[in-house]
């Protein structure tokens, strides 16, 4: 474990797979048995996201007390270099209504830049995770990459937010599909199953966990406008993010152009 500043963080992967692996069978628990509420951005929470944010911190708390820490239903402790993002149920919406894509988000950041991520789908039992920039990214513990590729066709797939269309016009020649959780599209990417992402505004615990996954898997993400992320400056703004690509590098200067915002000429 990290106690001094300005380290590296020191994190044992394992230890984060521990306090997900349970808050999954929480999750598993409350699948097609809870209904969620509208909070007041309209978006979906239920008891089962309550819960295991809950648990989540507890862990996080004790065995890193002095590390920040930020959750999509309320945790908000940003402090020091090492601040933990938490999305308890990343695809609320999918998990509320009993469809798979949705799971168990934590990520780490060291300095404001993504760092280490874990992201688990309990229905499917799969896990995505990194331990730093620089250690590689894993599918069930097996090596991923996002590959360069030379263009799209039919079959390449762009991941996409499920109301992305009532703000953006769309006309990436390949599938455009909504799977219903901004992580999974990240560790997607990060895998060679899609070939990029569009994220609209995300929040920080959207993206943290699969920032750092794709970011070691030799992907990037880069703001929609062009401009690379000020990795340093991330948490300064708030938790909420402008619109986000997610490929590998070489790919961003051809996909900008097929997104484009409605109320843009």
């Amino acid at each position: 474990m990290t106690t001094a500043q300005s380290q590296e963080p020191d994190v044992d992967v394992e230890l984060v797979k521990e306090w997900v692996r349970p808050a999954g069978e929480i999750a598993l628990g409350y699948f097609n048995r809870v209904e969620g509420t509208l909070k007041q951005d309209r978006s979906l929470v239920s008891v089962a996201d309550l819960e295991i944010e809950d648990l989540l911190t507890t862990h996080i708390r004790a065995a890193f007390p002095d590390h920040g820490l930020i959750g999509e239903e309320g945790t908000n402790d940003i402090r020091g270099e090492y601040v933990w993002a938490i999305d308890p149920l990343d695809g609320t919406r999918a998990f509320l209504s009993g469809l798979p894509v949705w799971g168990i988000s934590v990520g780490l950041l060291w300095q404001g830049r993504p760092w280490l991520g874990v992201f688990y789908l309990p229905l499917l039992d799969e896990w995505y995770h990194t331990t730093s920039p620089t250690t590689g990214a894993f599918w069930n513990d097996q090596s991923i990459s996002c590959p360069q590729i030379d263009g799209w066709d039919e079959n390449s797939l762009l991941c996409i937010p499920g109301d992305v269309h009532l703000r953006y016009v769309i006309d990436f020649p390949g599938t455009v599909r909504a799977m219903g959780s901004a992580a999974a599209h990240l560790c997607y990417v990060a895998r060679g199953n899609a070939a990029a992402v569009f994220l609209d505004h995300p929040a920080l615990w959207d993206v943290a966990a699969g920032a750092a996954i794709l970011s070691a898997a030799g992907g990037a993400l880069r703001y929609l406008e062009g401009e690379q992320l000020p990795l340093e400056h991330l948490l300064d703004g708030g938790p909420w993010l402008k619109p986000l690509l997610g490929a590998h590098p070489a790919m961003m200067d051809q996909l900008r152009p097929y997104i484009h915002p409605i109320n843009t000429p």
